[in-house]
């Protein structure tokens, strides 16, 4: 199988300690993952337009102070004579080339392209969609360009840490073509893969898309397919799909995310699908081993340009609920939201 690496040689800064918290002396980086992505539509518009700026302006600056920024991209990036949705269908949309250079102009390092949008506009689109990203120095994961099933992890060093990240959709948007092309979950496939990967990295993110949309808390069907990835030995679950953000928890020593709700993406019909959730991982080596040394948690005000501009009772509501719907510890830490991380030996 082939594996993707993207390396940079970076001065990694701690931006911060909680307190009583373990010190460690090894290596260093930050992550930050945020929700669901869509370059199409209005936003597509705006960006042909050669507005590049236009869907991440307001949060560019937040996402640069990291070593490596994650999302769920939920359009795909190709060329369609200016069409950016479905003539008839508001449910199938596209995001033009350019949307690549958004992205990479936005600091964000490694997206996932498995999800049931991965194949809107069919097998040229998925093609270009993973160039185009390639050409700028975007890593994609999930998606392979030939139909040979070929779901390559990417491994991204930054700091002397390298994080693995794969990425599998629950569903898709249409049946039987786009089969070789959009990894799907599958427990046995996710097993034989973070295994693989495991020899090659040392922290695995796995993105999951999947679950029912605008409810509260995932199905009995999610909390099992995030354990038996957990079990295959991932440290991070990321969960995308059902537009709401969704509670944490801790499973053994694998952290879920259920969903991280929107982050470019516009749905004001509900309350809650105006809202995402980001997190910024501080990751350490200590001995042989990374683990998390901080997770912090950013409210976002998801939408066509999202930004972290809330107010004092908006970021409440928000991290109420969020407590509410999570079994992990979530609390306030002289004004920044954190969630408890678990040491080595719990």
């Amino acid at each position: 199988m082939r594996i993707q690496v993207w390396t940079t040689v970076l001065a990694c800064a701690f931006i911060g300690t909680m307190q009583g918290q373990m010190e460690h002396t090894g290596a260093r980086t930050t992550l930050l993952a945020f929700g669901d992505v869509n370059l199409g539509r209005s936003v597509g518009q705006e960006l042909l337009k050669g507005n590049i700026e236009y869907p991440f302006r307001y949060v560019k600056d937040t996402l640069s102070q990291a070593d490596i920024v994650f999302v769920n991209l939920e359009s795909q990036l190709s060329e369609q004579n200016g069409e950016t949705q479905h003539p008839k269908y508001n449910l199938i949309f596209c995001g033009p080339p350019v949307g690549a250079s958004a992205l990479r102009d936005a600091h964000i390092s490694v997206v996932s392209n498995a999800n049931n949008h991965a194949y809107d506009y069919g097998r040229r689109a998925i093609r270009e969609t993973i160039l185009n990203l390639d050409s700028v120095g975007v890593a994609c994961v999930g998606t392979s360009i030939d139909s040979v099933q070929d779901f390559s992890p990417v491994v991204v060093e930054r700091g002397g840490i390298r994080i693995g990240f794969l990425a599998y959709t629950q569903f898709m948007n249409f049946k039987g073509s786009w089969i070789g092309h959009v990894a799907l979950f599958d427990e046995h496939r996710v097993a034989r893969d973070i295994a693989s990967l495991r020899t090659k990295a040392d922290f695995i993110v796995v993105s999951y898309h999947g679950g029912a949309e605008y409810v509260d808390r995932p199905p009995g069907s999610v909390r099992r397919d995030f354990r038996s990835v957990a079990d295959a030995g991932a440290d991070v679950v990321v969960g995308h799909h059902p537009h709401y953000v969704q509670g944490i928890e801790w499973y053994n020593k694998t952290l879920f995310l259920y969903s991280l709700g929107n982050f470019v993406f516009y749905q004001p019909q509900l309350e809650w699908t105006q809202m995402g959730l980001g997190v910024e991982f501080v990751l350490a080596r200590h001995d042989s081993t990374v683990t998390i040394e901080r997770a912090r948690l950013m409210a976002v005000r998801a939408g066509l340009q999202p930004t972290f501009v809330l107010s004092a009772g908006e970021q409440q509501a928000f991290f109420q609920r969020l407590r509410r719907l999570s079994s992990a510890q979530v609390f306030q830490n002289n004004g920044p939201w954190f969630v408890q991380v678990k040491k080595n030996d719990e």
